[in-house]
Protein backbone atom coordinates (compact mmCIF):
# COMPACT_ATOMS: atom_id res chain seq x y z
CA UNK A 1 0.00 0.00 0.00
CA UNK A 2 1.52 3.52 -0.76
CA UNK A 3 2.08 5.88 1.99
CA UNK A 4 -0.46 8.88 2.25
CA UNK A 5 0.91 12.12 2.04
CA UNK A 6 1.46 14.08 5.27
CA UNK A 7 -1.23 16.60 4.80
CA UNK A 8 -3.80 13.84 4.28
CA UNK A 9 -2.55 11.75 7.48
CA UNK A 10 -3.09 15.40 9.62
CA UNK A 11 -6.21 16.60 8.45
CA UNK A 12 -7.85 17.78 11.37
CA UNK A 13 -10.68 15.47 12.69
CA UNK A 14 -12.30 18.27 15.50
CA UNK A 15 -12.70 22.03 15.56
CA UNK A 16 -9.97 22.07 18.02
CA UNK A 17 -7.34 20.77 15.53
CA UNK A 18 -7.99 23.39 12.88
CA UNK A 19 -4.54 25.57 13.35
CA UNK A 20 -4.80 29.30 13.35
CA UNK A 21 -8.75 29.38 12.62
CA UNK A 22 -10.34 29.70 15.89
CA UNK A 23 -12.34 33.09 14.92
CA UNK A 24 -14.38 30.11 12.70
CA UNK A 25 -14.30 27.31 14.73
CA UNK A 26 -15.79 29.29 17.58
CA UNK A 27 -18.60 30.47 15.96
CA UNK A 28 -19.76 27.29 13.80
CA UNK A 29 -19.63 25.26 17.31
CA UNK A 30 -21.99 28.04 19.17
CA UNK A 31 -24.03 27.97 16.21
CA UNK A 32 -24.55 24.19 16.65
CA UNK A 33 -24.59 24.38 20.64
CA UNK A 34 -27.94 26.69 20.13
CA UNK A 35 -28.93 24.85 16.96
CA UNK A 36 -28.80 28.34 14.93
CA UNK A 37 -27.29 26.41 11.68
CA UNK A 38 -28.00 28.29 8.40
CA UNK A 39 -28.43 26.53 4.98
CA UNK A 40 -25.75 28.46 2.67
CA UNK A 41 -22.29 29.16 4.11
CA UNK A 42 -19.37 31.40 1.65
CA UNK A 43 -15.69 30.09 3.25
CA UNK A 44 -12.83 32.32 1.51
CA UNK A 45 -9.43 32.83 2.26
CA UNK A 46 -6.37 31.82 1.01
CA UNK A 47 -5.27 27.91 -0.05
CA UNK A 48 -4.20 25.35 2.34
CA UNK A 49 -5.82 27.40 5.42
CA UNK A 50 -8.43 24.87 5.91
CA UNK A 51 -11.66 25.78 4.15
CA UNK A 52 -12.57 22.43 2.82
CA UNK A 53 -11.61 20.54 6.13
CA UNK A 54 -13.88 23.30 8.38
CA UNK A 55 -16.57 21.92 5.74
CA UNK A 56 -16.54 18.50 6.55
CA UNK A 57 -16.38 19.15 10.13
CA UNK A 58 -19.53 21.18 9.57
CA UNK A 59 -21.12 18.06 7.88
CA UNK A 60 -19.59 15.67 10.45
CA UNK A 61 -21.44 17.92 13.67
CA UNK A 62 -24.62 17.42 11.50
CA UNK A 63 -25.11 14.29 10.48
CA UNK A 64 -23.11 12.54 13.99
CA UNK A 65 -25.49 10.01 15.71
CA UNK A 66 -25.42 12.39 18.61
CA UNK A 67 -25.83 15.40 16.35
CA UNK A 68 -26.11 18.28 15.45
CA UNK A 69 -23.50 18.79 17.82
CA UNK A 70 -20.41 20.89 18.59
CA UNK A 71 -18.09 18.01 19.34
CA UNK A 72 -18.74 15.30 16.86
CA UNK A 73 -17.38 12.05 18.20
CA UNK A 74 -15.39 10.81 15.00
CA UNK A 75 -16.41 7.18 15.54
CA UNK A 76 -20.21 6.49 14.66
CA UNK A 77 -20.80 5.10 10.86
CA UNK A 78 -22.16 8.91 9.35
CA UNK A 79 -18.48 10.52 10.87
CA UNK A 80 -16.42 7.72 9.52
CA UNK A 81 -17.83 7.60 6.36
CA UNK A 82 -17.40 11.14 6.52
CA UNK A 83 -14.15 11.16 7.09
CA UNK A 84 -13.30 8.23 4.59
CA UNK A 85 -14.96 10.13 1.56
CA UNK A 86 -17.30 7.78 1.49
CA UNK A 87 -20.72 9.37 2.55
CA UNK A 88 -23.70 9.46 0.22
CA UNK A 89 -25.18 12.57 1.83
CA UNK A 90 -22.07 14.62 2.08
CA UNK A 91 -21.23 15.56 -1.74
CA UNK A 92 -18.19 17.87 -2.71
CA UNK A 93 -18.33 19.45 -6.10
CA UNK A 94 -15.15 20.80 -7.93
CA UNK A 95 -16.79 23.77 -9.70
CA UNK A 96 -13.44 24.06 -11.91
CA UNK A 97 -14.71 21.53 -14.01
CA UNK A 98 -18.65 20.82 -12.84
CA UNK A 99 -19.47 24.74 -12.70
CA UNK A 100 -21.49 24.71 -15.79
CA UNK A 101 -25.38 25.46 -15.95
CA UNK A 102 -26.10 21.95 -17.12
CA UNK A 103 -24.41 20.72 -14.10
CA UNK A 104 -25.90 23.19 -11.87
CA UNK A 105 -29.53 21.93 -13.05
CA UNK A 106 -28.64 18.16 -12.47
CA UNK A 107 -27.41 19.14 -8.70
CA UNK A 108 -30.75 21.04 -8.33
CA UNK A 109 -32.83 18.52 -9.23
CA UNK A 110 -30.97 15.76 -6.82
CA UNK A 111 -31.14 18.38 -4.01
CA UNK A 112 -34.61 17.41 -3.10
CA UNK A 113 -34.32 14.10 -2.44
CA UNK A 114 -33.99 13.40 1.41
CA UNK A 115 -31.18 11.85 2.89
CA UNK A 116 -29.99 8.41 2.47
CA UNK A 117 -29.05 7.48 5.90
CA UNK A 118 -28.00 11.12 7.97
CA UNK A 119 -30.16 14.25 9.18
CA UNK A 120 -28.37 16.71 6.53
CA UNK A 121 -27.62 16.72 2.78
CA UNK A 122 -24.27 19.37 2.48
CA UNK A 123 -22.98 20.11 -0.66
CA UNK A 124 -19.67 21.28 -0.82
CA UNK A 125 -18.62 23.40 -3.65
CA UNK A 126 -15.24 23.98 -3.88
CA UNK A 127 -13.45 26.67 -6.28
CA UNK A 128 -17.01 28.27 -6.40
CA UNK A 129 -15.90 31.23 -7.86
CA UNK A 130 -15.32 29.10 -10.88
CA UNK A 131 -18.80 28.34 -11.66
CA UNK A 132 -20.77 30.30 -14.61
CA UNK A 133 -22.74 33.22 -14.13
CA UNK A 134 -25.38 31.16 -16.09
CA UNK A 135 -25.12 28.55 -13.57
CA UNK A 136 -25.17 31.15 -10.24
CA UNK A 137 -28.06 32.10 -11.94
CA UNK A 138 -29.48 28.56 -12.16
CA UNK A 139 -28.26 28.18 -8.60
CA UNK A 140 -30.13 31.71 -7.04
CA UNK A 141 -33.44 30.58 -6.79
CA UNK A 142 -32.34 26.55 -4.70
CA UNK A 143 -29.72 28.73 -2.43
CA UNK A 144 -32.38 31.00 -1.46
CA UNK A 145 -35.01 28.41 -0.70
CA UNK A 146 -33.46 25.05 -0.43
CA UNK A 147 -35.25 21.97 0.58
CA UNK A 148 -35.03 21.81 4.57
CA UNK A 149 -32.35 18.99 4.75
CA UNK A 150 -29.87 20.60 2.10
CA UNK A 151 -26.82 22.53 3.36
CA UNK A 152 -24.69 24.70 0.84
CA UNK A 153 -20.91 25.30 1.90
CA UNK A 154 -19.02 27.26 -0.89
CA UNK A 155 -15.19 27.28 -0.61
CA UNK A 156 -13.48 29.45 -3.35
CA UNK A 157 -9.95 31.47 -3.12
CA UNK A 158 -11.40 34.75 -5.02
CA UNK A 159 -15.25 35.69 -3.16
CA UNK A 160 -15.30 38.69 -4.92
CA UNK A 161 -16.13 37.09 -8.44
CA UNK A 162 -19.00 35.25 -6.79
CA UNK A 163 -22.05 36.77 -7.55
CA UNK A 164 -23.28 39.23 -4.89
CA UNK A 165 -26.97 38.07 -4.85
CA UNK A 166 -25.19 34.29 -3.85
CA UNK A 167 -23.16 35.73 -1.57
CA UNK A 168 -26.04 38.12 0.19
CA UNK A 169 -27.80 34.78 1.31
CA UNK A 170 -24.75 33.13 2.62
CA UNK A 171 -22.86 32.75 5.85
CA UNK A 172 -19.41 34.45 5.01
CA UNK A 173 -16.35 33.32 7.01
CA UNK A 174 -13.26 34.50 6.05
CA UNK A 175 -10.31 32.44 7.00
CA UNK A 176 -6.76 33.83 7.40
CA UNK A 177 -3.39 33.19 6.81
CA UNK A 178 -1.94 30.97 9.21
CA UNK A 179 0.99 32.41 11.09
CA UNK A 180 4.55 31.50 10.84
CA UNK A 181 4.77 30.61 14.41
CA UNK A 182 1.16 28.61 14.41
CA UNK A 183 2.76 26.45 11.47
CA UNK A 184 5.99 26.03 13.22
CA UNK A 185 4.47 24.76 16.31
CA UNK A 186 2.01 22.57 14.16
CA UNK A 187 5.37 21.09 11.65
CA UNK A 188 7.32 20.48 15.41
CA UNK A 189 4.07 18.00 16.68
CA UNK A 190 3.62 16.44 13.13
CA UNK A 191 7.88 15.60 13.51
CA UNK A 192 7.42 14.49 16.65
CA UNK A 193 4.72 11.76 15.94
CA UNK A 194 6.66 10.82 12.96
CA UNK A 195 10.01 10.35 14.73
CA UNK A 196 11.82 12.97 12.26
CA UNK A 197 14.53 14.88 13.58
CA UNK A 198 14.24 18.72 12.54
CA UNK A 199 16.06 21.65 13.41
CA UNK A 200 14.15 24.32 14.59
CA UNK A 201 15.38 26.74 11.40
CA UNK A 202 13.99 24.43 9.05
CA UNK A 203 10.70 24.66 10.42
CA UNK A 204 10.70 28.31 10.48
CA UNK A 205 11.57 28.25 6.77
CA UNK A 206 9.15 25.83 5.49
CA UNK A 207 7.00 27.79 7.23
CA UNK A 208 7.67 31.29 5.99
CA UNK A 209 7.76 29.70 2.16
CA UNK A 210 4.01 28.12 2.58
CA UNK A 211 3.44 31.75 3.00
CA UNK A 212 0.23 31.38 5.78
CA UNK A 213 -1.09 27.88 4.60
CA UNK A 214 -0.67 24.55 6.40
CA UNK A 215 -1.04 21.99 3.41
CA UNK A 216 2.01 23.38 1.95
CA UNK A 217 3.83 23.43 4.81
CA UNK A 218 3.10 20.30 5.31
CA UNK A 219 3.84 19.42 1.40
CA UNK A 220 7.62 20.76 1.86
CA UNK A 221 7.97 19.05 5.12
CA UNK A 222 6.76 15.73 3.21
CA UNK A 223 10.01 15.95 0.52
CA UNK A 224 12.15 16.61 2.74
CA UNK A 225 11.10 14.10 5.60
CA UNK A 226 12.87 11.30 3.13
CA UNK A 227 16.04 11.37 4.85
CA UNK A 228 14.69 11.14 8.19
CA UNK A 229 17.07 14.03 9.26
CA UNK A 230 15.86 17.85 8.05
CA UNK A 231 18.49 20.58 8.49
CA UNK A 232 18.33 24.19 8.22
CA UNK A 233 20.58 23.96 4.79
CA UNK A 234 18.43 21.13 3.27
CA UNK A 235 15.32 23.55 3.90
CA UNK A 236 17.21 26.48 2.63
CA UNK A 237 17.76 24.41 -0.63
CA UNK A 238 14.72 22.97 -0.97
CA UNK A 239 12.45 26.21 -0.76
CA UNK A 240 14.86 28.19 -2.47
CA UNK A 241 14.95 30.79 0.49
CA UNK A 242 18.21 31.98 2.28
CA UNK A 243 19.20 30.75 5.84
CA UNK A 244 18.53 33.49 8.53
CA UNK A 245 22.32 34.06 9.15
CA UNK A 246 23.06 34.73 5.62
CA UNK A 247 20.10 37.30 5.32
CA UNK A 248 21.64 38.89 8.50
CA UNK A 249 24.85 39.40 6.88
CA UNK A 250 23.81 40.53 3.62
CA UNK A 251 21.92 43.25 5.27
CA UNK A 252 25.15 43.78 7.31
CA UNK A 253 27.02 44.69 4.56
CA UNK A 254 24.22 46.63 2.87
CA UNK A 255 24.91 48.76 6.11
CA UNK A 256 28.27 48.96 6.16
CA UNK A 257 28.47 50.07 2.45
CA UNK A 258 30.25 46.78 1.76
CA UNK A 259 29.38 46.07 -1.98
CA UNK A 260 31.98 43.40 -2.72
CA UNK A 261 30.73 41.60 0.69
CA UNK A 262 26.92 41.65 -0.87
CA UNK A 263 27.60 41.15 -3.88
CA UNK A 264 29.36 37.82 -3.12
CA UNK A 265 26.56 36.84 -0.82
CA UNK A 266 24.43 36.83 -4.04
CA UNK A 267 26.97 35.49 -6.14
CA UNK A 268 27.07 32.47 -3.42
CA UNK A 269 23.19 31.74 -3.23
CA UNK A 270 23.06 31.88 -7.13
CA UNK A 271 26.10 28.99 -7.24
CA UNK A 272 23.91 27.43 -4.65
CA UNK A 273 20.95 27.67 -6.74
CA UNK A 274 18.86 30.05 -4.74
CA UNK A 275 15.93 31.88 -6.59
CA UNK A 276 16.29 35.30 -6.59
CA UNK A 277 13.28 36.33 -6.38
CA UNK A 278 12.40 34.64 -3.39
CA UNK A 279 15.46 36.34 -1.93
CA UNK A 280 14.81 39.55 -2.69
CA UNK A 281 11.38 38.94 -1.05
CA UNK A 282 13.11 37.81 2.17
CA UNK A 283 15.48 41.16 2.03
CA UNK A 284 11.84 43.32 2.02
CA UNK A 285 10.81 40.90 4.93
CA UNK A 286 13.99 41.63 6.11
CA UNK A 287 13.69 45.39 5.86
CA UNK A 288 10.36 45.51 6.80
CA UNK A 289 11.44 43.62 10.03
CA UNK A 290 14.51 46.28 10.88
CA UNK A 291 11.56 48.93 10.15
CA UNK A 292 9.36 48.15 12.63
CA UNK A 293 11.70 47.31 15.01
CA UNK A 294 13.29 50.59 15.02
CA UNK A 295 9.56 52.60 14.29
CA UNK A 296 7.58 50.84 16.65
CA UNK A 297 7.32 50.38 20.27
CA UNK A 298 6.68 47.41 21.31
CA UNK A 299 6.54 45.55 17.70
CA UNK A 300 6.89 42.25 19.17
CA UNK A 301 3.31 41.50 18.42
CA UNK A 302 4.36 42.63 14.72
CA UNK A 303 7.04 40.31 14.46
CA UNK A 304 6.38 36.71 13.42
CA UNK A 305 9.86 35.57 14.87
CA UNK A 306 11.47 33.93 17.81
CA UNK A 307 12.91 35.93 20.87
CA UNK A 308 16.24 35.12 19.47
CA UNK A 309 15.35 36.54 15.78
CA UNK A 310 13.43 39.26 17.22
CA UNK A 311 16.68 40.51 19.71
CA UNK A 312 19.12 40.27 16.46
CA UNK A 313 16.01 42.43 14.36
CA UNK A 314 16.58 44.54 17.11
CA UNK A 315 20.43 45.13 17.48
CA UNK A 316 20.54 45.11 13.24
CA UNK A 317 17.87 47.96 13.64
CA UNK A 318 20.20 50.06 15.31
CA UNK A 319 22.78 50.55 12.86
CA UNK A 320 19.98 52.21 10.50
CA UNK A 321 18.34 55.26 9.63
CA UNK A 322 14.48 54.55 8.95
CA UNK A 323 15.33 56.64 6.23
CA UNK A 324 17.56 54.25 4.70
CA UNK A 325 15.10 51.33 5.63
CA UNK A 326 12.54 52.47 3.82
CA UNK A 327 14.73 53.52 0.80
CA UNK A 328 16.06 49.69 1.08
CA UNK A 329 12.54 48.42 0.78
CA UNK A 330 11.86 50.50 -2.23
CA UNK A 331 15.18 49.32 -3.99
CA UNK A 332 14.33 45.57 -3.35
CA UNK A 333 10.61 46.28 -4.29
CA UNK A 334 11.93 48.06 -7.79
CA UNK A 335 14.07 44.83 -8.45
CA UNK A 336 10.92 42.37 -8.01
CA UNK A 337 9.18 44.76 -10.66
CA UNK A 338 12.51 44.67 -12.67
CA UNK A 339 12.24 40.92 -12.32
CA UNK A 340 9.32 40.23 -14.11
CA UNK A 341 10.86 42.71 -17.30
CA UNK A 342 14.38 41.36 -17.13
CA UNK A 343 15.61 38.24 -18.54
CA UNK A 344 17.98 38.32 -15.53
CA UNK A 345 16.63 38.14 -12.29
CA UNK A 346 20.84 38.56 -10.71
CA UNK A 347 21.59 41.95 -12.74
CA UNK A 348 18.75 43.40 -10.75
CA UNK A 349 19.18 42.32 -7.15
CA UNK A 350 23.14 43.38 -8.01
CA UNK A 351 21.93 47.07 -9.31
CA UNK A 352 19.52 47.28 -5.99
CA UNK A 353 22.81 46.11 -4.08
CA UNK A 354 25.34 48.94 -5.73
CA UNK A 355 22.36 51.52 -5.49
CA UNK A 356 22.17 50.55 -1.56
CA UNK A 357 25.56 50.46 -0.93
CA UNK A 358 27.36 53.73 -2.87
CA UNK A 359 24.02 55.94 -2.73
CA UNK A 360 26.59 58.24 -4.95
CA UNK A 361 25.53 56.13 -7.98
CA UNK A 362 21.89 56.62 -7.02
CA UNK A 363 20.76 60.48 -8.78
CA UNK A 364 16.78 60.07 -7.19
CA UNK A 365 16.41 62.55 -4.16
CA UNK A 366 15.75 59.01 -1.61
CA UNK A 367 19.88 58.69 -1.80
CA UNK A 368 20.80 62.22 -1.74
CA UNK A 369 18.97 62.04 1.58
CA UNK A 370 21.20 58.90 2.54
CA UNK A 371 23.89 60.87 1.43
CA UNK A 372 23.05 63.70 3.88
CA UNK A 373 23.01 60.70 6.85
CA UNK A 374 26.60 59.97 5.80
CA UNK A 375 27.47 63.30 6.14
CA UNK A 376 26.00 63.45 9.31
CA UNK A 377 27.54 60.26 10.44
CA UNK A 378 30.93 61.14 9.64
CA UNK A 379 30.45 64.73 11.58
CA UNK A 380 29.21 62.88 14.39
CA UNK A 381 32.60 60.46 14.31
CA UNK A 382 34.60 63.74 15.33
CA UNK A 383 35.18 64.74 11.48
CA UNK A 384 36.98 68.83 11.72
CA UNK A 385 33.44 69.99 9.81
CA UNK A 386 32.05 68.74 12.89
CA UNK A 387 34.56 70.70 15.37
CA UNK A 388 34.05 74.10 13.47
CA UNK A 389 32.74 76.33 15.76
CA UNK A 390 29.98 78.44 15.60
CA UNK A 391 30.64 82.09 14.08
CA UNK A 392 30.39 84.37 17.69
CA UNK A 393 27.16 86.03 18.76
CA UNK A 394 26.55 89.45 17.29
CA UNK A 395 23.90 91.89 17.48
CA UNK A 396 19.81 91.37 16.22
CA UNK A 397 20.31 93.74 14.17
CA UNK A 398 23.50 91.85 12.62
CA UNK A 399 22.31 88.82 12.81
CA UNK A 400 19.42 89.10 10.05
CA UNK A 401 22.36 90.26 7.70
CA UNK A 402 25.10 87.58 8.57
CA UNK A 403 27.13 89.48 5.33
CA UNK A 404 27.73 92.63 3.94
CA UNK A 405 24.82 94.52 2.76
CA UNK A 406 24.03 96.58 -0.35
CA UNK A 407 25.59 100.33 0.17
CA UNK A 408 23.84 103.11 -0.76
CA UNK A 409 24.55 106.27 -2.09
CA UNK A 410 23.27 110.11 -2.41
CA UNK A 411 21.52 110.79 -5.88
CA UNK A 412 21.08 114.08 -7.58
CA UNK A 413 17.89 115.90 -7.62
CA UNK A 414 15.83 114.81 -10.34
CA UNK A 415 14.81 117.63 -12.96
CA UNK A 416 11.40 117.09 -14.46
CA UNK A 417 8.62 118.68 -13.55
CA UNK A 418 6.41 118.89 -11.12
CA UNK A 419 7.15 117.63 -7.25
CA UNK A 420 10.35 115.79 -7.06
CA UNK A 421 10.75 112.32 -6.10
CA UNK A 422 13.21 110.69 -4.44
CA UNK A 423 14.77 107.64 -5.54
CA UNK A 424 17.14 105.13 -4.28
CA UNK A 425 20.26 104.57 -6.51
CA UNK A 426 20.86 100.99 -8.15
CA UNK A 427 22.29 99.14 -5.71
CA UNK A 428 25.65 97.90 -5.38
CA UNK A 429 26.95 95.51 -3.60
CA UNK A 430 30.15 95.63 -0.81
CA UNK A 431 32.89 93.57 0.06
CA UNK A 432 32.42 91.49 2.92
CA UNK A 433 34.01 93.68 6.03
CA UNK A 434 37.45 92.86 7.24
CA UNK A 435 35.25 91.93 10.81
CA UNK A 436 32.45 89.58 9.66
CA UNK A 437 32.16 86.54 11.17
CA UNK A 438 31.54 84.82 8.06
CA UNK A 439 34.99 85.46 6.33
CA UNK A 440 36.85 83.84 9.65
CA UNK A 441 35.79 80.88 8.28
CA UNK A 442 37.84 78.61 7.36
CA UNK A 443 37.86 76.78 3.68
CA UNK A 444 37.28 73.24 6.00
CA UNK A 445 33.40 74.85 6.65
CA UNK A 446 32.64 74.70 3.04
CA UNK A 447 34.45 71.46 2.27
CA UNK A 448 33.69 70.07 -0.85
CA UNK A 449 31.20 72.15 -1.60
CA UNK A 450 31.82 74.78 -4.39
CA UNK A 451 29.48 76.84 -6.83
CA UNK A 452 28.44 74.73 -9.53
CA UNK A 453 27.99 71.81 -6.56
CA UNK A 454 25.44 74.33 -5.10
CA UNK A 455 23.96 74.87 -8.79
CA UNK A 456 23.50 71.22 -9.43
CA UNK A 457 22.13 70.21 -6.01
CA UNK A 458 19.70 73.81 -6.03
CA UNK A 459 16.33 71.86 -6.82
CA UNK A 460 16.85 69.68 -3.54
CA UNK A 461 17.53 72.62 -1.96
CA UNK A 462 14.62 73.92 -3.62
CA UNK A 463 12.94 71.34 -2.28
CA UNK A 464 14.28 71.70 1.16
CA UNK A 465 12.78 74.93 1.43
CA UNK A 466 9.64 74.23 0.41
CA UNK A 467 8.59 71.99 2.96
CA UNK A 468 9.82 75.28 5.59
CA UNK A 469 7.97 77.81 3.82
CA UNK A 470 6.80 78.31 0.79
CA UNK A 471 6.89 82.30 0.36
CA UNK A 472 10.45 82.11 0.41
CA UNK A 473 10.44 79.16 -2.40
CA UNK A 474 8.32 82.00 -4.47
CA UNK A 475 11.25 84.51 -3.53
CA UNK A 476 14.18 82.21 -4.65
CA UNK A 477 12.21 81.66 -8.19
CA UNK A 478 14.28 84.61 -9.87
CA UNK A 479 17.59 84.21 -7.44
CA UNK A 480 21.14 83.78 -9.50
CA UNK A 481 23.80 81.70 -7.35
CA UNK A 482 26.53 84.24 -7.67
CA UNK A 483 30.09 83.72 -5.94
CA UNK A 484 30.77 80.84 -2.33
CA UNK A 485 33.89 82.44 -0.79
CA UNK A 486 35.21 81.75 2.62
CA UNK A 487 31.48 80.50 3.56
CA UNK A 488 29.66 83.32 2.30
CA UNK A 489 26.95 82.56 -0.45
CA UNK A 490 25.93 85.27 -2.94
CA UNK A 491 22.50 85.58 -4.02
CA UNK A 492 21.71 87.85 -6.83
CA UNK A 493 17.95 88.78 -6.91
CA UNK A 494 16.53 91.23 -10.38
CA UNK A 495 14.17 92.96 -7.37
CA UNK A 496 15.84 95.07 -4.42
CA UNK A 497 12.69 94.44 -2.49
CA UNK A 498 13.18 90.81 -2.76
CA UNK A 499 16.56 90.97 -1.67
CA UNK A 500 15.20 93.03 1.29
CA UNK A 501 12.80 89.95 2.07
CA UNK A 502 15.83 87.61 1.60
CA UNK A 503 17.62 89.05 4.76
CA UNK A 504 15.19 88.62 7.23
CA UNK A 505 15.71 86.67 9.79
CA UNK A 506 12.76 83.66 8.97
CA UNK A 507 13.71 83.80 5.44
CA UNK A 508 17.85 83.47 6.25
CA UNK A 509 17.23 81.33 9.04
CA UNK A 510 15.20 78.47 6.46
CA UNK A 511 17.47 79.08 3.73
CA UNK A 512 20.49 78.14 5.83
CA UNK A 513 18.87 75.04 7.31
CA UNK A 514 17.90 74.00 4.42
CA UNK A 515 21.32 73.90 2.23
CA UNK A 516 22.71 72.21 5.49
CA UNK A 517 20.19 69.46 4.81
CA UNK A 518 21.15 69.15 1.38
CA UNK A 519 25.03 69.30 1.41
CA UNK A 520 25.71 69.52 4.92
CA UNK A 521 27.48 72.50 5.39
CA UNK A 522 26.47 75.69 7.07
CA UNK A 523 27.01 79.07 4.63
CA UNK A 524 25.91 83.03 5.58
CA UNK A 525 23.84 84.11 3.24
CA UNK A 526 24.09 87.71 1.38
CA UNK A 527 21.24 88.91 -1.27
CA UNK A 528 21.59 91.66 -3.33
CA UNK A 529 20.00 92.93 -6.30
CA UNK A 530 21.67 93.23 -9.45
CA UNK A 531 22.15 96.98 -10.56
CA UNK A 532 19.47 98.45 -12.86
CA UNK A 533 22.16 99.42 -15.46
CA UNK A 534 23.46 95.56 -15.54
CA UNK A 535 19.79 94.17 -16.10
CA UNK A 536 19.51 97.13 -19.07
CA UNK A 537 23.21 95.20 -20.22
CA UNK A 538 21.43 91.94 -20.30
CA UNK A 539 18.34 93.24 -21.89
CA UNK A 540 20.59 94.75 -24.62
CA UNK A 541 22.91 92.17 -25.40
CA UNK A 542 19.93 90.10 -25.47
CA UNK A 543 18.05 92.04 -27.80
CA UNK A 544 21.45 92.97 -30.02
CA UNK A 545 21.79 96.58 -28.82
CA UNK A 546 24.88 98.58 -28.77
CA UNK A 547 23.83 101.57 -26.22
CA UNK A 548 22.63 100.00 -22.55
CA UNK A 549 22.79 103.58 -21.42
CA UNK A 550 20.12 104.43 -23.73
CA UNK A 551 17.74 101.17 -23.05
CA UNK A 552 18.54 102.36 -19.00
CA UNK A 553 17.19 105.90 -19.81
CA UNK A 554 14.29 104.25 -22.30
CA UNK A 555 12.99 101.79 -19.73
CA UNK A 556 13.44 104.03 -16.36
CA UNK A 557 13.83 107.45 -17.30
CA UNK A 558 16.61 110.27 -16.85
CA UNK A 559 16.37 110.46 -13.53
CA UNK A 560 17.68 106.81 -12.30
CA UNK A 561 21.00 107.37 -14.58
CA UNK A 562 23.73 109.30 -13.14
CA UNK A 563 24.88 112.19 -14.98
CA UNK A 564 28.70 112.19 -15.99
Amino acid sequence: MGSVALYRRYRPQTFEEVVGQQHVTATLQAQLREGRIGHAFMFSGPRGTGKTTTARLLAKALNCEKGPTSTPCGTCDSCAAIAAGHSLDVIEIDAASHGGVDDVRELRENAVLAPASSNKKVYIVDEAHMVSTAGWNAFLKTVEEPPGHIVFVFATTEPHKVLPTIVSRCQRFDFRRVSQAAIADHLSVVCEQEGIEVEEGALHLIARSAEGGVRDALSTLDQLAATGSITTADAARLVGASTGDTMFSFVEACAAGDTGAAVRIVAGLVDAGTDLRVFARGVLEHARALLLAKSVPDADELLDVTEETRARYASQADVFTAARLVHLIRLFADALADMREQTSPRLAVELAVVRATVPEVDDSATAAIARIERLERVFEAGSPVATTPEPAARPAAEAAEPAAVAKTAPKPAAKKKGAPKEKPAPAKAAEPAAAEPAAAESAATVGSVDAGKLQQNWTLVLEAVRSKSKALHALLADVRIGRLEAGVLSLETRYPIHAERLKEPKFAKALTESIQEVLGVRLAIRAEARARDEEAAEAAAAEGSSDPLEIVRAGFGDDVVEES
